[in-house]
């Protein structure tokens, strides 16, 4: 995914979760730990599954891990 496209669904990500002036991610953020687990993790890890449990042991990148949650309980409810 290009980044402007990957920008744009994190922004769009964080107004859908968005509730008044509450925020559960900054979409901002959000892109740029993205981007930078991407340098981290490299493509032999491309699980959605893989990767959040790489987020958990390092314990970082708090708007991806509230993403990948996120798409890993979505997943479960659509199968």
């Amino acid at each position: 995914m290009g980044c402007v496209l990957l920008k744009e669904k994190c922004l769009n990500l964080e107004k859908y979760l968005k509730h008044d002036n509450l925020l559960d991610l900054d979409g901002l953020d959000l892109f740029s730990e993205l981007n930078i687990l991407r340098e981290i993790i490299g493509l032999e890890n491309d699980k959605p599954n893989d990767i959040l449990n790489y987020i958990k042991k390092i314990n970082s990148f708090l708007n991806a891990y509230i993403a990948y949650r996120i798409i890993l309980t979505i997943s479960l409810l659509v199968d």
